[in-house]
């Protein structure tokens, strides 16, 4: 597997968590020297019961997409890709599709526990998932 195949999935939800997400993620990609896959999947549909609601449109996903993007550092090679569905589902089937090293979701610190995307994904995923509290300190590479 080389670093054209290599890569870390990170997701992006809209939230104050994106930042710390992105970052760990950055890195981790750094480190393995692969590729930076960013992801934001906005509903198509009206959250169940009991599910997070969404807080953004498919063009509002794809904006923060492209200025995620923009702030990466040329050491790490980026895709991002905007889905539309299930945010657990098609997490898991793209990290099960590139196929990733890892899966990076965030976590907002007003959870007490993983929030429903981030313990979905990592009961289905088919990798290693990273879950990254909003509040973490996110140590600077040397």
């Amino acid at each position: 597997m080389d670093a054209r195949t290599r890569v870390v999935v990170c997701s992006l939800e809209g939230s104050r968590t994106d930042a710390n997400t992105v970052e760990v993620a950055r890195q981790l990609a750094l480190v393995a020297q692969a590729r930076l896959a960013l992801v934001a999947v906005a509903p198509v549909q009206v959250p169940a019961r009991g599910q997070e609601p969404t807080t953004w449109t498919p063009e509002e996903a794809r904006a923060a997409l492209e200025l995620t993007a923009e702030t990466i550092d040329g050491a790490v090679a980026v895709d991002c890709y905007l889905e539309l569905g299930n945010p657990v589902r098609r997490l898991t089937e793209l990290a099960r599709d590139v196929p990733a090293l890892l899966l990076v979701v965030g976590m907002s610190s007003a959870d007490r526990a993983p929030s429903i995307i981030a313990r979905g994904v990592a009961r289905s995923a088919p990798c290693p998932v990273v879950i990254v509290p909003e509040t973490a300190a996110v140590p600077a590479l040397a």
